[in-house]
């Protein structure tokens, strides 16, 4: 007969419970989070010293050039811009990191300019920030860069604080998330200044990280590295994936999501000079590409790099260069502690004879292990003319600039 349950039954089907769980989730940690694991941590990569490549690296320091997260390199007029802030700012006020302390915003965010051929007495290259005619005060983060008829024309994402449309009050944005809009603005070369052309502001702007300008210089292609731009699972994302890809006009002002299927923490973006869209995603190491037509987005391959990545750019000759993270643990560190830690970092590439041949392979441009030379890296531009590398961080206090030996 049967008898009825106890104290030790319960016990039972609570550790029978535990054991259930228990092999869930070691069979969801071998078939799904090992490879997310060993990925985000790094287990097993070898990463290398900086002495193993054939750079010579020098870092430039200076306020300007504090929190640099994304780098802008204009060929022709050999300049370099920087979107920049105070790093005492970019550690508080930092929505695509989930900070959300507005009184931490230094309201100084700038572009920072360097004449890359003209170092100067000083080393600093003629280091200078552009004056900015706009009403409001911009907090920085990815930005393109195209010319629009005798001018350059600027895109460039602004994460402001929300306030209620009806009474402009502040929120909270630890409920909301940020405000954050794309800011177009003209370059005034003859006045060093950046003249504010239109807010483009949508609902398809979620959390934008990096945005890339198309052919046209009318379109352009936004990341969300998030799916929401608040809430308390919002930081996993960086494990287990999310975001989408906005595309927007710059005439219309109007913007739509246009994929989002095989996002991982869309983070960089770049247009290449096959007039394709190249996405960079955090969470899986995947560098994926994309055409744009009428009929929307369409990713027509993927490439993955088996490393965490950050920004991408693209040189002269074509060649896609992505930001890489090798050691994400001592880039969280160093995004704590800016004045004191760097973090190992790394530039990959793409040679432009692969995205020709459609063979996509990623090669180590350069690496530093121990931190020595590189900034906690976020982006590279790579100047083809003269085979310098120029690395930039958001959670660093300098930039560094690598020249190749014969």
């Amino acid at each position: 007969m049967a008898r009825a349950s106890g104290p030790s039954d319960h016990g039972n089907i609570r550790l029978l419970a535990w054991a259930i769980a228990a092999v869930i989730g070691a069979v969801g940690y071998s078939t799904f989070l090992h490879d997310k694991f060993a990925l985000i941590f790094g287990f097993g990569r070898v990463i290398q010293p900086i002495e193993d490549f054939p750079w010579d690296c020098k870092r430039i320091q200076h306020p300007l050039l504090e929190g640099c997260e994304d780098i802008w390199l204009d060929y022709n007029n050999r300049k370099l811009y920087g979107a920049c802030t105070s790093l005492s700012s970019r550690t508080g006020w930092n929505p695509s990191g989930s900070l959300f302390n507005v009184s931490a915003r230094s309201r100084t965010d700038h572009i920072s300019v360097l004449n890359i051929d003209e170092p100067g007495a000083d080393g600093l290259y003629g280091l200078h920030q552009l004056k900015i005619d706009y009403a409001g005060d911009l907090d920085l983060q990815g930005f393109d860069v195209k010319r629009a008829g005798d001018r350059q024309r600027f895109w460039l994402i602004n994460h402001r604080p929300p306030v209620d449309p009806a009474t402009g009050e502040p929120l909270d944005p630890r409920k909301v998330g940020a405000n954050s809009t794309i800011e177009i603005f003209d370059l005034d070369a003859p006045s060093n200044t950046l003249m504010h052309i239109r807010t483009i502001a949508s609902e398809a702007i979620i959390s934008p990280n990096n945005l890339a300008v198309a052919d046209d210089g009318v379109g352009f292609l936004v990341t969300n590295d998030n799916d929401a731009k608040a809430g308390m699972f919002r930081d996993l994302a960086i494990l287990f994936g999310g975001g989408s890809l906005t595309y927007c006009r710059s005439d219309t002002g109007k913007c739509e999501v246009v994929a989002c299927e095989s996002c991982a923490f869309p983070n960089g973006a770049v247009r290449g000079l096959d007039g394709r869209f190249y996405v960079s995603h955090s969470a899986s190491g995947v560098i994926t590409v994309h055409e744009y037509s009428e009929d929307g987005l369409v990713e027509i391959r993927t490439m993955p790099l088996d490393v965490p990545l950050d920004n991408l750019s693209v040189d002269r000759d074509g060649n896609i260069m992505a930001a890489a993270i090798p050691h994400s643990v001592g880039f969280m560190q160093a995004a704590n502690d800016p004045y004191n830690r760097v973090a190992a970092a790394g530039v990959l590439m793409v040679t432009n004879t692969d995205l020709q041949g459609n063979k996509y392979k990623g090669i180590k441009v350069i690496e530093d292990r121990d931190a020595k030379y590189l900034p906690t890296t976020t982006v590279a531009a790579h100047d083809a003319q003269t085979h310098r590398l120029f690395l930039a961080g958001g959670f660093s206090p300098f930039l560094s600039i690598c020249q190749k030996r014969n």
